[in-house]
């Protein structure tokens, strides 16, 4: 994508907040250089992967410490014959290591996160290449003394010959010393030698070779003779060492270098998984949410708030106002209307930056239910562009870049215009903006503009296709109030700012006259209309309303219905399984008693009718247990305020309402409202008053090993849980789950806060995918 539009929204600001969260320099290249995508598929994959991230967050550290970005050593060590230094290779070492470790944190990963455990799994640092760096390097990089024997050998010569030549010094110290001779008595090193300090003057009671001298020149640094050949042993020694060191390190130079491909895909792969955990991290301090991406090319924004803006401290009393934004559909071009400094480039840019965040992969700062199309590219033609190096004008170099525009834009396209036909004669600019929009809306891009231009907005109220939108304006504070009203024309408020900042009144009256009655009926125009549309809108919005309500409903009637079929189909089964028992038992207790009879000497015609007698009775069992779908319990007498029990809630309530017509009732849960069938309601049984000193004990048949805080508010749902899981323990209950749904993720931080610091939790997860995904969690509780 041209990085024109990139630049003037402001895309690389977003990045340097996203650099902000990597942890690794190869994190923060790839941020950097982040870019939006026009493959779908890729896109949709990267979203998802970043809403896995997020889940995965809540209970789990992925920690990057330890990587480096060792990617040019790795390139040195494909030449033959090369050899790193040992602090490189312990940076390399240390980067496998880090690898290692994020390879099995991934694949011990308890959620149903395919993506994040993908990219976790590309992760292949070489075992023989780490092994072999971590057994011959010591943990500050340098060269152990088992990287090779011929290395432990010289090392234990070298360790030798250095203790004789300190003996041998010392003794010599201790014999000058006391004669005067030394400056000092230590040991110490020049040239690589060992050496003993004597006055200048004394210089000639010791037999040696001078090495050096103080900064005053008075202490003279003697090697003795006596250990001359000693440091010329001790020096062969250190070079054999270096030596062999060298050999070490270009062995295991090449190791690195044979397994370099492997080591670079590794690397990359870190930087993947930086960047993925960064944009997770975002997109929680952001609040932002997964778009959508809209196969129709409607652009959808719901509750948006520009990125940018939630990085500053709002002023007091100026919280961020959230905009709704639409474009495609029944229309696909958008006029902006309002005062300056109303807002509306404000609302331009959001709906710029946050389709380029989409399509980079990154969520967006707005509601879920927002939907973002794959464009092939975006246009922007936004601020000042004028230059004086070219000789450019304002105007000019607008129309230069709607030029460019116009030959390249698509209908795949997104089209962003600030103040189109400003900067020239305002008659002029309005046709030229009139016949841009026109333009673009037969080549079919989406098309965002703003303007001052009356001419514009009448011609968008009137065009099919286009729709007006405008920034609402407090005249009382002349301040902005940012919140967005689609299909209403916004106004300049021009001369009431200007009397409000001061103005005389008989000037603002005269250019009043001035502005004539043609703008007036140009304004009531777009007024009547700006009152149709609404008042269509609102219609629309009410039908689809009722429509949701009444398709709602009748799932949870259904539901309702099919629970209750099984209910009374598990009855009968029962009942009928228990009634055949006790007809079996009686047939054999008869059996019995007509063999006594028999011996006894009963009358033949009296035992056959003492049988029929038990047959009927067993057929006349049989008929009443036997299924009837006509047959229904008759509703109980159910009056509002009624305390009842809901056996398929596990839960107590109280009647709200006169049983419906429909044979239904409203009842209030703690858990909220509901509208059930009058048959599943049963009168509640009055709870007994409970001891001075005797503690409630909830029974496991009447506690639900489900919460639902779907709705609630954050304290509430805290507070909720809390008593929830008090309850779950003294009644012994092991496993619960507690639904807090998706949306921003704020409420279930906020559990997974709680279920963090509770003491009576012994380990929770999100659930799995069958149990409601990030949606739910699932808490085990201590048995102790």
């Amino acid at each position: 994508m041209d990085v024109h539009p990139l630049r003037v929204l402001e895309f690389p600001t977003v990045l340097a907040c996203l650099a902000r969260e990597v942890e690794t320099p190869l994190g923060r290249e790839a941020a950097e250089a982040l870019g939006p995508g026009t493959d779908p598929a890729a896109i949709a994959e990267s979203l998802d992967a970043v809403t896995e991230a997020r889940e995965a967050l809540l209970t789990t550290r992925l920690p990057m410490d330890g990587v480096h970005d060792v990617r040019e050593a790795v390139v040195a060590a494909r030449t033959a014959g090369a050899c790193l230094d040992p602090v490189t290779l312990a940076e390399i070492a240390s980067t496998l290591e880090a690898a290692r470790r994020l390879r099995a944190a991934g694949a011990a990963l308890q959620g149903s996160w395919p993506r994040l455990k993908a990219a976790a799994a590309r992760l292949t640092p070489p075992a023989e290449v780490l092994a072999e760096l971590r057994r011959c390097l010591g943990p500050d990089g340098a060269v152990a003394d088992e990287a090779s024997a011929e290395l432990t050998r010289l090392r234990k010569q070298v360790a030798t010959q250095r203790e004789a030549i300190l003996a041998t010094l010392h003794t010599l110290l201790e014999v000058a010393a006391a004669q005067g001779g030394v400056a000092e008595r230590f040991v110490t090193l020049r040239n690589d030698r060992y050496v003993i300090p004597v006055l200048r003057e004394n210089r000639g009671r010791i037999r040696g070779i001078v090495q050096d001298q103080s900064a005053s020149g008075q202490t003279l640094f003697l090697e003795p003779e006596g250990v001359v050949e000693e440091n010329n042993r001790l020096r062969l020694l250190r070079q054999a060492e270096e030596r062999e060191v060298r050999r070490v390190l270009t062995q295991l130079t090449g190791l690195v270098g044979a397994q370099a491909d492997v080591i670079e895909a590794t690397v990359q792969a870190l930087a993947a998984l930086d960047l993925l955990l960064a944009k997770a991290r975002l997109a929680d301090r952001w609040g932002a949410a997964r778009p959508a991406l809209a196969a129709d090319g409607r652009l959808i924004l719901r509750g948006a708030r520009h990125p940018l803006l939630l990085e500053q401290a709002p002023p007091s009393g100026a919280p961020i106002v959230p905009i709704d934004l639409e474009v495609g559909g029944r229309f696909r071009v958008l006029i902006i209307t309002g005062p300056n400094t109303g807002g509306k480039t404000v609302a331009l840019k959001t709906a710029g930056l946050l389709t380029l965040m989409a399509l980079a992969g990154l969520h967006v700062p707005a509601s879920p239910d927002s939907a973002v199309p794959v464009f092939d590219a975006l246009f922007a033609d936004i601020g000042d562009e004028q230059s004086i190096a070219q000789n450019l004008s304002t105007f000019s170099s607008h129309i230069g870049q709607i030029g460019r525009i116009l030959t390249q834009a698509t209908a795949r396209s997104l089209v962003l215009l600030d103040e189109l036909g400003a900067g020239t004669d305002p008659a002029e600019g309005a046709a030229l903006g009139v016949a841009v929009l026109e333009a673009l809306l037969q080549q079919g891009p989406g098309v965002v503009a703003t303007t001052h231009l009356e001419a514009v907005k009448v011609h968008a109220a009137r065009t099919p296709g286009m729709e007006n939108a405008s920034v609402e304006f407090d005249l009382e504070t002349l301040r902005p109030l940012y919140r967005l009203s689609l299909g209403v024309p916004g106004r300049s408020f021009a001369l009431e700012i200007a009397s409000r900042l001061g103005v005389p009144t008989p000037i603002v009256a005269r250019a009043r006259e001035i502005l004539g009655p043609a703008a007036l009926s140009a304004r009531d125009l777009l007024a009547g209309l700006a009152g149709d549309r609404q008042a269509a809108e609102a219609a629309r919005r009410e039908a689809e309303s009722l429509l949701a309500e009444a398709a709602e409903a009748r799932e949870r009637y259904q539901t309702l219905w099919s629970e209750l079929q099984r209910e009374a189909a598990a009855l009968r089964r029962q009942a009928r399984s228990d009634a055949e028992a006790a007809v079996a038992a009686a047939r054999r207790e008869a059996e019995q008693l007509v063999a006594r009879l028999r011996s006894a000497g009963a009358d033949r015609e009296a035992i056959k009718a003492f049988q029929q007698d038990l047959a009927d009775l067993a057929r006349g069992v049989g008929e009443r247990v036997a299924p009837s779908p006509e047959a229904s319990p008759a509703p109980p007498d159910l009056r509002p305020g009624q305390p009842v029990h809901l056996r398929a809630y596990r839960q107590r309530g109280t009647v709200l309402e006169e049983v419906a017509a429909d044979g239904t009732v409203a009842v209030q849960l703690p858990v909220g409202k509901v509208r059930v069938l009058a048959s599943q309601v049963h009168p509640a049984v009055p709870e007994a008053e409970p001891a001075a000193v005797a503690a409630t004990v909830p029974a496991v048949e009447e506690l639900p090993l489900e919460l639902n805080l779907l709705g609630a508010r954050v304290e509430e749902a805290v507070s909720r849980a809390e008593q929830y899981l008090d309850d779950a323990f003294l009644a012994g209950v092991p496993r619960v789950r507690i639904v807090h749904g998706k949306g921003t993720g704020a409420l279930r931080r906020a559990i997974a806060e709680l279920l963090r610091a509770h003491p009576l939790v012994e380990h929770f997860s999100l659930a799995e995918a069958s149990e409601g995904g990030s949606g739910a969690t699932v808490v085990e509780l201590t048995r102790r």
